[in-house]
């Protein structure tokens, strides 16, 4: 697929993460276009919206934080929306702890934007974003992530993103508000203190998660497994 440009540009990264990123093997990136897709036109099919409201519904939310603040474990996830490995990651590690440690008390998790291409945020990133001032951004990733397969067909475009935010909206989320609020400043400071943490942390190409608890915190990157990250929870526990 075509990468097109971004909405915005990034300001912060620049050459240090570029640097660091390039010549990581073993992780391939492939950015979901922002435009349109190899079977543009058709209709897009949003699929999922109820079997993500069954894992993160009743679990509290407070912008980009899942799970109860009382948690004595916080797991940061550093992810890509439109970066098309990244979903089976998030499948294989994200959603079993959602469903297990969050949704029992025992972890929180807090998502950031973070972009693996040397492009920047594309739209999805302003999507999640804006989601978190309803505190469904957590819906809106995991539905995201689970039509990957349309983005692909489609482009993720604005189009696309209304769509998925019609999906999240089974439940009590304005629509409306959502794409206003995308367009604000508030919006971009966001992601651009996202992009902050992810270049003070080095982080190379890949998912990434930031486990921290009363005895520490480990750092784990380039796609860490679920059972990596579970022993991580042990260890800083």
């Amino acid at each position: 697929m075509s990468d097109e440009a971004p909405r915005r540009r990034p300001r912060l990264v620049g050459l240090l993460v570029l640097a660091l990123v390039v010549g990581v093997l073993g992780f391939a990136i492939v950015s979901i276009s922002i435009g349109t897709g190899t079977e543009n036109g058709g209709e897009i099919r949003i699929t999922g919206a109820a079997e993500v409201q069954s894992l993160v519904g009743g679990i509290e939310q407070d912008g980009a934080r899942l799970g109860s603040p009382d948690a004595p474990v916080t797991v940061q996830v550093f992810n890509d929306l439109q970066c098309d490995p990244c979903s089976d990651w998030n499948r294989d590690v994200i959603v079993p702890l959602i469903g297990g440690p969050v949704r029992d008390g025992q972890i929180q998790m807090i998502y950031h934007n973070f972009p693996m291409t040397e492009s920047g945020f594309f739209l999805g990133a302003y999507g999640a974003a804006a989601a978190a001032k309803q505190d469904y951004e957590w819906q809106f990733v995991e539905l995201f992530f689970a039509n990957q397969n349309e983005a692909e067909k489609h482009g993720a475009d604005q189009n696309f993103l209304n769509n998925i935010a019609r999906g999240v909206g089974i439940v009590n989320f304005n629509v409306e508000q959502w794409q206003r609020d995308m367009n604000g400043d508030d919006i971009t400071s966001v992601l651009e203190d996202d992009e902050r943490i992810t270049a003070e942390r080095r982080l190379p190409v890949g998912p990434a998660v930031v486990v921290g608890g009363p005895n520490g915190t480990r750092q784990l990157t380039e796609s860490p497994s679920l059972a990596q990250v579970q022993a991580a929870i042990e260890q800083v526990r």
